[in-house]
């Protein structure tokens, strides 16, 4: 019995609130009288409003040829409320709540009644074989409810629910609020409501119930603009039904009698499984009518979800989701088997009994036993509301779910998706709701490709003069690559590449090679740390990138690819075929790979002690510096995998790298060794630690045989005592050596921001 579409698909979409949040109470709680009075008073509130849409739903669904199963129809939705009513409020997380038909699944329902309706009566079946056969595809679609609802929650599939595209829910939204306006001027005039029958409904007989409809229903939906007080709704439906009760046979007359749905006191339970088992039944019928069976369940399932987001939104409480959609498929499976109408959770009934006074489950559980009792009492609650108002309900629900789904839109709702929503609701309306539902999702899934496609996927674009690997090397090397370095360009990827982005990485990458001449590109690589997986048009485009950089002498280099990624790529057979396409397992290896191709062509990638001793004496601009420190260093040859500094220990010692490359690793949380740095050789390693006097904060080892020159804390004491202006120039050249690194991180940070 949700009716407050707006408030429910705004929370879901936007995460805004969708009614007002009740504010915490900080007063002394009530005694246990005073809980037990507050409880007795809401429920039988929000039992009225259930029941007096029950009689509106009862109309909708059971009008016409079908009107002398009104009885049975009303029956079976307060059964439906009653059960389901008792179950939820009983076990829900968000107490108190109440439980009642649901809006959009009685619009699914009013068509699956038509339909097998219409079909018995083309099979020459009399009109007492449609309302049976009605209510039974009725409770076979509250059956189904139940076992769909309870195996999303069984199964931990509630949160899947909430990626349906809002386009789709605002579609249903949309088609069944337009049913409900349909159904009740059908209801109320008894003439179909289409453009070519319009001017049979302006001059009908019954065009003052009409008028008394539509004012009615004018009056609520201004209410509810200006009153945020769920008390409105059932205080305008009490009045206005006092008021023409006591108008009508003075103003009318006789005639009164035909704005009632009078002789509708036969309430009682039916027994679908009695039905079921007399051999009178045309199978048939339902399997015709499959798709509006299955639609209420997905429909109610759906609403669900809405519900219980909205109500979290409104209590500032956390629902178990998954719990909730048990019970309420428990709750519908036990209404199907005692003859009632599917029914869940509700979160207008449920706000209502909580501003009403309501604060424990008893709440909830009185407002189901008055419905109980109503129905097992026989009380003629249909004649006691006008027809007109009771249409006028309908009116005000179908236009409240009209208007959510084209005018109250959530945040930044774009005219594509209000299109896509109304060309969903026009296909329901046509051709039913699986189909509209099937073609919406179809069509939501081509937008956001559209739109994802217009992000991209490339992320960034750097070249290597703004962006280096954690190769620390000498500065020689560093200002030779700073001056090739627009040479290497490094694209990072992310997402899903696929048919409508891939195309857009090749485009990306061919205007960089083609507006680039000097110095030309001379290395391309892909990150693709952040990518999720391949199409087979995006490998396509990778190998239509590849021979593009083999025509123009770059080299293509791919990086970080993951497990299922590269698995993509190989059984592609792209890997295999490609020339001019070197594979490394992440971004730095693969620019460290570029950076010492760049050396090697310049014949800067060997070190031997000639090029140590002409750094020395650059370094400490001095020619004869390269003797004088060394007196002070001691000379190491270290092999592959010897550990030169053990991450917490005492910073003792300083090191000059003349050849090798060394590795710099601190453990991560699970223990692992992770490298953060490399040196290579003309570099500086353990200097921080060292002047700062501090622990060691990572462990250096060497990746390759290496020659170290290694200061100790007393060698550099007795430097400054004996050669100060040595001492100075060695402070110098590691104070530069460290000012460099912040200055090239500096641009490395504003480059990627």
């Amino acid at each position: 019995m949700t009716t407050d579409a707006n408030a429910r698909a705004s929370s879901f979409e936007a995460g805004e609130p969708a009614v007002r949040p009740v504010k915490p109470n900080t007063a002394v709680p009530p005694g246990r009288a005073a809980r037990l009075l507050r409880d007795l008073s809401s429920g039988l509130i929000s039992a009225l409003i259930t029941i007096a849409y029950c009689i509106s739903f009862g109309a909708l669904l059971f009008q016409g040829e079908l009107a002398g199963g009104l009885p049975l129809g009303l029956s079976a939705l307060l059964a439906g409320s009653a059960i389901a009513g008792l179950i939820v409020a009983w076990t829900t997380s968000l107490s108190p709540a109440s439980a009642g038909p649901d809006t959009p699944a009685v619009a699914v329902m009013s068509v699956l009644a038509g339909s097998v309706a219409g079909r018995i009566a083309a099979d020459g079946g009399s009109t007492g074989d449609a309302i049976e056969h009605v209510l039974l595809a009725i409770s076979l679609a509250t059956l189904l409810t139940g076992l769909v609802l309870y195996a999303i929650g069984a199964l931990r599939l509630g949160q899947l629910l909430r990626f349906v595209p809002y386009p789709v829910i605002g579609g249903f939204l949309a088609a069944s609020g337009w049913l409900l306006v349909a159904g009740a001027v059908e209801a109320v005039t008894g003439v179909e409501l289409s453009l070519s029958a319009l001017g049979a409904i302006v001059f009908c007989a019954d065009v003052a119930k009409l008028l008394v409809m539509a004012a009615f229903a004018l009056m609520l939906i201004v209410g509810r603009q200006y009153s945020q007080s769920y008390f409105t709704l059932p205080l305008a439906l009490f009045g206005c039904a006092l008021l023409l009760n006591l108008a009508l046979p003075y103003v009318i007359g006789a005639d009164a009698a035909g704005w009632y749905l009078t002789g509708q006191s036969d309430l009682h339970f039916w027994w679908p499984a009695g039905h079921a088992l007399s051999g009178d039944v045309s199978w048939g019928v339902f399997l015709t009518t499959i798709a509006e069976i299955g639609a209420v369940a997905g429909v109610t399932a759906i609403a669900l979800l809405l519900d219980v987001s909205s109500l979290e939104v409104a209590r500032a409480k956390a629902a178990d989701l998954d719990r909730e959609f048990r019970m309420n498929g428990l709750a519908n499976a036990a209404a199907a088997i005692f003859g009632g109408v599917a029914s869940n959770l509700s979160l207008q009934s449920s706000v209502l009994i909580e501003e009403a006074g309501g604060v424990t489950r008893l709440a909830g559980i009185v407002s189901a036993l008055a419905i109980a009792a109503v129905l097992l009492l026989g009380v003629d609650v249909a004649g006691l509301v006008p027809l007109p108002l009771l249409g006028g309900l309908l009116v005000y629900l179908g236009v409240l779910m009209l208007m959510q789904a084209f005018v109250r839109a959530p945040a930044q709702r774009t005219w594509t998706e209000l299109l896509l929503a109304l060309a969903i609701m026009l296909v329901i309306l046509w051709f039913g709701y699986l189909v509209g539902v099937m073609l919406g999702m179809v069509g939501a899934c081509l937008m956001f490709a559209f739109s994802y496609s217009r992000i991209g996927v490339v992320r960034r674009h750097l070249t290597r003069a703004q962006f280096q690997s954690i190769l620390e090397r000498s500065a020689e090397e560093k200002k030779l690559l700073s001056e090739e370095g627009a040479r290497i360009h490094l694209f990072w990827l992310s997402g899903f590449v696929f048919f409508g982005s891939s195309n857009s990485v090749f485009e990306e990458i061919r205007r960089a090679i083609d507006t680039q001449t000097a110095p030309p590109i001379r290395m391309i690589i892909l990150d693709l740390g952040g990518v999720t997986g391949f199409d087979t048009s995006a490998i396509l485009s990778l190998v239509k990138l590849r021979n593009y950089c083999r025509e123009h002498e770059v080299e293509l280099v791919l990086a970080g690819a993951s497990a299922n990624v590269q698995a993509a790529l190989d059984s592609s057979a792209f890997l295999q075929t490609a020339k001019r396409l070197r594979v490394f397992p992440t971004r730095n290896e693969a620019l460290e790979w570029c950076e010492d191709t760049i050396l090697d062509e310049r014949a800067l990638g060997v070190r031997d002690r000639a090029n140590f001793e002409a750094w020395i004496a650059k370094a400490f601009e001095a020619e004869d510096a390269a003797e004088r420190i060394v007196a002070y260093f001691d000379r190491r040859e270290v092999a592959a995998g010897t550990t030169i500094f053990v991450q917490g220990e005492a910073p003792d010692t300083i090191d000059l790298v003349a050849a090798g490359r060394l590795a710099i690793t601190v453990l991560d949380e699970a223990g692992r060794e992770v490298r953060i740095r490399s040196m290579a050789g003309q570099t500086v390693v353990g200097e921080m630690g060292f002047f700062r006097s501090m622990p060691r904060s990572a462990k250096v080892s060497a990746e390759t045989d290496a020659v170290l020159y290694t200061l100790t804390r007393a060698n550099m004491e007795r430097m400054l005592q004996e050669e100060p202006e040595l001492a100075f120039a060695f402070q110098t050249f590691i104070i530069r050596t460290l000012a460099d690194r912040v200055e090239f991180a500096n641009r490395e940070i504003s480059a990627l921001v």
